[in-house]
């Protein structure tokens, strides 16, 4: 099978769905017609769709009206590309953090700007329900779920879906950290999170941005205690749930 081949067809989707030719929801013709229309063989489309399928971009559907489909856009494909480089040793833990903080000070800024009192409520109901699983001896797992949720709410405030994209991916893999060693820390960062809660309502972006700072750099402290770099730290290479990453 000639990789060239592969390569121009996979090109040629994406053209498609640069150009908007192709939106999410929309379904691809069949393997033969597309085979047809590209004059290429059909393993050639197939091992494309398969290769666009391994990116995010498409999903499968079986029955009578399945086929390929053209996926909404997902964080989850960025949390896994990201935990590939981190066990190709490409991501150190030193810049997975200093990205998250940069990120998070920014999404802590926009949201003292842009947030509704609605939103900071959300923000308040999650710290309460933080409170209440640690108080009951909830599982780490959905405790985690919990946590990481607030930063989820916080760049949701901040009103920018490729900022909120991007903390919900990096937030998966510190995640999968994070549920390697037990939180010994909850007081505090129930603490934290209502003072970032406090400023946020205050509408004092400095002193949100810089509360978020501490925070996440003391909990870069806290992974760094236990290993050299995210690499060696026994962590499960696939991606945390999307539904509680932030």
């Amino acid at each position: 099978m000639s990789n060239r081949l592969f390569e121009e067809i996979s090109i040629k989707i994406r053209r498609d769905l640069a150009s908007g030719q192709l939106r999410p929801g929309d379904k691809l013709p069949p393997e033969r017609d597309l085979a047809e229309q590209m004059g290429v063989g059909r393993p050639v489309v197939r091992e494309a769709l398969r290769a666009l399928e391994a990116c995010g971009l498409l999903e499968f559907r079986k029955g009578a009206t399945g086929g390929a489909f053209v996926r909404p856009g997902d964080a989850a494909t960025m949390t896994q590309s990201i935990s590939d480089l981190i066990f190709l040793g490409a991501i150190s833990l030193d810049q997975l953090t200093e990205t998250r903080i940069g990120l998070l000070r920014q999404a802590a800024e926009l949201a003292c700007q842009r947030g509704s009192e609605a939103e900071f409520d959300a923000l308040d109901a999650n710290i309460e329900e933080m409170i209440e699983a640690h108080q009951l001896g909830i599982a780490d797992d959905i405790l985690i779920i919990i946590i990481q949720r607030f930063y989820q709410l916080l760049s949701q405030a901040a009103h920018n879906e490729v900022l909120t994209m991007m903390i919900s991916a990096l937030s998966g893999v510190i995640a999968q950290v994070l549920l390697k060693h037990r939180v010994g820390w909850m007081e505090e960062l129930i603490d934290v999170r209502q003072r970032i809660v406090q400023k946020l309502r205050a509408r004092d972006s400095a002193g949100a941005a810089s509360e978020v700072t501490e925070h996440l750099e003391a909990l870069h402290a806290f992974v760094a205690e236990h290993a050299q770099s995210l690499h060696t730290l026994g962590i499960d290479p696939v991606p945390a749930p999307t539904r509680s990453a932030a």
